[in-house]
C-alpha cells in the first residue's frame, strides 16, 4: 500500500514506512502495483501546531459571535442581542428620555411587551453584561489556546467549554422588573 506525498517524485510505502524517490529500484515495485489497478492513498495534509491553534482561535471567535448575537431570555421574554438589537434599544432609550414618554411598545424576539424607561435600561444593562461575558470567555479561550504546546493539547482542547451561562438562545438571564410579568 502506498500514499502520495507533497513531492510528486516521492511515494510513501506504508508497509515499510519508507519514502521512495522516483528512479529508486523500489519505484518499479510501485509502478507495477499501479499497473495492477491499485491507487495510492491521497496526500494527508498535516497542519502545523500554529495552524491548528489558529483554527481553534477561529472556532472560539465564531462561538463567541453565535453566543453574543443569539439572544438572552429576561423574565421569560426572548430579547435579541445582535448589533441591530443593541442599536434599536439605544435608540428607544434615547427617544423615551428625550420625549418624556412613560413607556413604549417593545418588540422582543418572543413578542410585544410594554416597557418603561427603567425596564429598558435594565434590558440594556443585561445585554451589555451578556456581550461582555461572551468577549471575556473568548479572550480566555484565545489565551489558553496560545499556551497549548502539542498537537495532543490541541486535540484535547474543548472550545465549547467555559462560556458564560445565559449566553445563546434559550438561556435565562437575570430578570428585569416588569418584563415578562403578566
Amino acid at each position: 500500500m502506498y500514499q502520495l506525498t507533497t513531492d510528486p517524485d516521492r511515494i510513501l510505502c506504508l508497509t515499510t514506512n519508507t519514502n521512495i524517490p522516483r528512479g529508486h529500484h523500489l519505484w518499479d515495485d510501485y509502478q507495477r502495483w499501479l499497473d495492477d489497478g491499485n491507487t495510492p492513498l491521497p496526500l494527508v495534509q498535516v497542519k502545523s501546531l500554529g495552524e491548528l491553534k489558529a483554527d481553534l482561535v477561529a472556532a472560539a471567535t465564531a462561538e463567541r459571535w453565535e453566543r453574543e448575537t443569539g439572544g438572552i431570555v429576561i423574565g421569560g421574554v426572548q430579547v435579541g442581542t445582535g448589533l441591530d438589537d443593541q442599536n434599536r434599544l439605544s435608540g428607544v432609550l434615547s427617544a423615551i428620555q428625550l420625549g418624556g414618554l412613560e413607556s413604549v411598545d417593545f418588540k422582543a424576539q418572543s413578542g410585544w411587551v410594554q416597557l418603561t424607561a427603567p425596564e429598558l435600561q435594565g434590558i440594556a444593562l443585561a445585554i451589555s453584561a451578556h456581550v461582555q461575558a461572551c468577549f471575556t470567555a473568548e479572550r480566555a479561550h484565545h489565551e489558553a489556546i496560545e499556551q497549548l504546546q502539542t498537537q495532543a493539547d490541541v486535540d484535547a482542547y474543548d472550545v465549547m467549554a467555559g462560556w458564560p451561562s445565559g449566553s445563546g438562545l434559550g438561556h435565562e438571564s437575570p430578570s428585569v422588573v416588569g418584563l415578562g410579568a403578566d
